[in-house]
């Protein structure tokens, strides 16, 4: 049965509100975290109701699946990333060297807060529909193509020396990952300090 379109005053205005959209990011963050603690395909939409405090019908005014939350837990993940590139601060850097430091140094400080997540992304990516997991694909391609850009442009100014723009590009962006994925091994670092040891390297690796 197709659902209705609603009115101005209807059910895409309700789903527009600010109050909708907090409540959505809410159970959007503690499904993240059940996700993360027993694994996607182990939390049941039960689980996520009693975490959240909403029943499971009334779950599904706010998502419309399992699924859809997975994928809006990566959204999560993704949007401060896209506007870190869209950014007029970093986009208008002109010295290529400091522009990547910059962009490196804010993906690191992104990703030490929001580990669970990124490591969810890496762990459970693969568990969504074909479509979905094509856009999240797609907008970690884009992520490497705006790095890239930037080693490009670095080495046309003599700043960087690589061999190749597209096998760096995607070294740095694993590399940016191993605060998230590593740091269970690398405990005699502090935050702070494991994130300046992974600048450090990167840039090392370029210039």
């Amino acid at each position: 049965m197709k659902k209705k379109q609603g009115t101005c005053n209807g059910p895409i205005a309700e789903k527009n509100s600010i109050l909708f959209k907090t409540r959505r990011f809410q159970i959007i963050k503690k499904a993240a975290k059940l996700f993360s603690k027993k694994g996607y395909a182990q939390t049941s939409m039960r689980e996520i109701s009693r975490e959240t405090g909403i029943d499971v019908g009334n779950l599904y005014y706010f998502i419309d699946s399992k699924e859809d939350i997975l994928f809006r837990v990566f959204e999560m993940v993704h949007e401060p990333e896209i506007r870190l590139f869209e950014n007029q601060c970093i986009t208008s850097i002109e010295d290529p060297g400091k522009q990547l430091q910059t962009v490196i140094h804010e993906l690191l400080t992104f990703g030490s807060r929001h580990r669970d997540e990124i490591l969810l992304l890496y762990r459970e990516s693969k568990l969504l529909p074909k479509d979905l997991l094509k856009i999240i694909m797609e907008r970690e391609s884009n992520f490497v193509k705006q790095i890239e850009e930037i080693l490009k442009k670095g080495k046309e100014k003599k700043v960087f020396n690589f061999d190749d723009a597209s096998f760096a590009a995607n070294m740095i962006i694993y590399e940016l990952s191993l605060y998230p994925l590593r740091s269970w091994n690398l405990k005699k670092f502090q935050r702070e300090e494991l994130m300046n040891l992974i600048e450090r390297h990167i840039m090392n690796a370029v210039m």
